[in-house]
């Protein structure tokens, strides 16, 4: 499940279990919600996200490059450590801007 909260003009999302093919398309309405508000900037919150497969993955890409065409940004933050290493095996890890916390990936999209 995700939740969509925003901080001024930075849309929220918050990955609440699985990250995966069953639950990417939530995912993507909230961001379609969101861009067609025009919405650019975006943090991804993974607090609470237990895992990710790669229909998740290309869905954090996708909205990467979503924003980098809108020239916005996104965010990742409050990776665990099982996530780091996902993020590090698939080399995304260079491609996806990632925080500490959400408060520093709020603070670096300012």
């Amino acid at each position: 499940m995700t939740t969509l909260t925003r901080e001024q003009d930075v849309c929220v999302l918050g990955v609440e279990g699985e990250l995966n093919k069953a639950t990417v398309s939530q995912f993507q309405e909230l961001v379609d919600q969101c861009l067609a508000q025009d919405a650019r900037d975006f943090v991804v919150d993974l607090l609470d996200c237990t895992g990710i497969d790669s229909a998740g993955l290309e869905t954090l890409t996708r909205l990467n490059r979503t924003c980098q065409e809108k020239l916005g940004m996104a965010k990742l933050c409050n990776l665990s450590e099982s996530m780091e290493k996902i993020m590090e095996i698939t080399r995304l890890r260079n491609e996806l801007d990632q925080c500490v916390t959400l408060e520093d990936a709020l603070a670096a999209l300012k």
